[in-house]
């Protein structure tokens, strides 16, 4: 408890030495009134179990924050009431991080409200919740992370522990740490540069879903000019046509994985089953697309002033760090027969530089646990070596802003829409944005399709079988179909029932904080206006797609509601 809530200590006789945990200690002979009282002490701060410098980068915010207060995000309001305040204001008994999110919807009375909100209980509780939101889940992710806006976010106390965290561990890490935390990851080049390949076929009414998978490579694969569809403000709202039959999806497969999953070092065997593949669809195709023409103009045709920056733009949950990052590394690599020596890609709390082959030699892989010993590898080599750097981490898109050689290397970021974490590298470095829409139906209906075929590929199968596997297939496909109508287009969340279920409570969560609010308009928020808010309304409940913007051929966007069940509500 902090101290300006704690009970009133035991007055004079009153204190009993033979009680454990006595404040008081045992009793003292009073005071001679003709002696001068000592001099005022300064008050005493609580003493912490750790010394600062006993904390090390990887220590969690919340071990840090709530050290002296472990048992509270345990504890349900009642408790913390009674202890602090010896009262429970007649309060409905929810656990303390419910009460925290939104405290004003169970205290009423605005002057309890306040002394319960100055509680450092309170407030570092709070600031650890909304860090946790904002993936600041260690000291390193506070001190190489943290934007300026999310540092003052939070309240004056937890701010001043954290950045005094930040000091000494950053001082004791500069002396006693390796200079250089780098590690060579064997045996897995292979493993991505020579991905297996497979794809889905449409077509085949007598197949489950209509689809068929394929091993190998397809013999067509969707050409640019297909994929370039964007339409105009005014058809925004237009049905898109329904394509014809044909290639749908194609997979790639690393038995080692990739680099988003930091090549499954660690993993379990069911989790390195689950993250060797990765599926290829169109808007994927038109990324790459797009800064493939970037790179040949630069790196071949020298028809470009500087090497081409792109910030990739779409919707959390559709896909850009699993299947877009893949794919833009895999692609990376095979760049005009292996141009680029060099492929660096960045990770919220890792950094790998992948060094191609090159004839009989064979490339290798380095894994930096920091960012720092990264960038200054590639700064050494940036001259001798072609090389380009994906980021697929807000925090240093803007920490590295200044730092990264981009007038040499080409460079790609994989974001959501938040303009604070590109607008410098829109407006100083000539950054050029790519908006990636949202999976349609049929990709994930086609990734369903493969997960549930591809075991079955090149093998004999009977009628009866074929016949079990085309219902079994196509009823779990309408339990999926369900999951969409309700939450999105969005992998991440639609094809595990724990996922889905998690993320449809934030859903309505996110719709109840929507009703609450008088600053959430369904005209503001879709109709009127492209301006992405970054919080839980705008995160839970939109999705943004690609328009012709007002200049020139850069893209644009406007919001839409996820689903139409989402939409009717954010209405009504």
């Amino acid at each position: 408890m902090s101290r300006a809530n704690s009970p009133a200590a035991p007055q004079g006789n009153n204190a009993n030495p033979q009680v454990p945990n006595n404040i008081e200690g045992p009793m003292r002979r009073p005071r001679d009134e003709n002696v001068a009282p000592p001099p005022a002490q300064p008050p005493q701060m609580p003493q912490r179990y750790k010394r600062f410098s006993d904390w090390k980068m990887n220590s969690t915010v919340r071990d840090f924050l709530l050290e002296e207060y472990a048992t509270l995000p345990k504890m349900n309001l009642h408790d913390f009431l009674n202890q602090c305040f010896s009262n429970t204001y007649n309060t409905v008994n929810v656990s303390m991080e419910t009460f925290v999110k939104n405290p004003e919807d169970y205290i009423k009375d605005a002057e309890i409200l306040e002394d319960i909100q100055d509680t450092d209980e309170f407030q570092l509780l709070r600031a650890d919740i909304y860090l946790s939101e904002e993936k600041i889940f260690t000291i390193s992710d506070w001190v190489n992370g943290a934007t300026p806006e999310v540092k003052n976010s939070i309240s004056p106390v937890a701010r001043g522990r954290l950045n005094a965290v930040q000091h000494a561990v950053t001082e004791s890490e500069v002396w006693f740490l390796p200079r250089v935390s780098v590690k060579s990851c064997r045996d897995v080049y292979d493993s991505f540069y020579n991905a297996k390949w497979s794809y889905v076929m449409s077509g085949y009414d007598a197949e489950p879903l209509g689809m068929k998978v394929f091993d190998g490579r397809p013999q067509r694969i969707w050409t640019e000019a297909e994929l370039n569809i964007t339409p105009k403000t005014a058809d925004f709202d237009a049905r898109v046509k329904e394509g014809s039959n044909g290639l749908e999806i194609f997979v790639l497969t690393s038995e080692k994985g990739w680099p988003y999953n930091r090549f499954v070092l660690g993993y379990t065997e069911r989790c390195k089953t689950i993250c060797k593949h990765v599926y290829i669809r169109r808007e994927i195709m038109r990324v790459w697309y797009i800064i493939q023409r970037g790179l040949k103009a630069w790196w071949m045709e020298a028809t470009a002033e500087g090497p081409p920056i792109h910030i990739i733009i779409g919707t959390s949950g559709i896909g850009k760090t699993c299947g877009l990052g893949s794919f833009l590394f895999y692609s990376l690599l095979h760049f005009n027969e292996g141009m680029l020596d060099v492929v660096a890609y960045f990770l919220e709390d890792a950094a790998f530089l992948i060094y191609n082959r090159e004839g009989e030699e064979r490339g290798t892989v380095d894994e930096y646990e920091r960012w720092e010993s990264a960038v200054a590898a590639i700064n050494k080599m940036k001259f001798e070596n072609r090389g380009h750097i994906i980021m697929d981490t807000r925090y240093a898109m803007e920490k590295l802003y200044t730092q990264l050689p981009s007038d040499v290397w080409s460079v790609t970021f994989l974001t959501f829409p938040k303009s604070a974490h590109f607008d410098e590298w829109s407006a100083n470095k000539g950054g050029h944005q790519i908006i990636m829409n949202c999976d349609d139906v049929r990709d994930m209906k086609a990734f369903m399709a493969w997960k549930k075929l591809s075991i079955h590929t090149g093998e004999k199968v009977s009628n009866r079988r074929r016949y079990e596997l085309k219902r079994e297939i196509e009823d779990e496909w309408k339990i999926v179909e369900g999951r969409i109508n309700l939450i999105g287009p969005l992998p991440r969340y639609i094809f595990g029932l724990g996922c889905y279920e998690w993320h449809l409570k934030r859903v309505y969560d996110a719709l109840r904080a929507m009703k609450k609010s008088d600053k959430y308009c369904y005209n503001d928020i879709i109709e009127h206006t492209a301006d992405w808010r970054n919080d839980e309304v705008m995160n839970k409940l939109v999705k943004i797609v690609r328009v012709k913007g007002n200049v020139g051929g850069v893209e644009s966007y406007k919001c839409q509601a996820l689903s139409l069940m989402i939409r009717n509500m954010m209405m009504n």
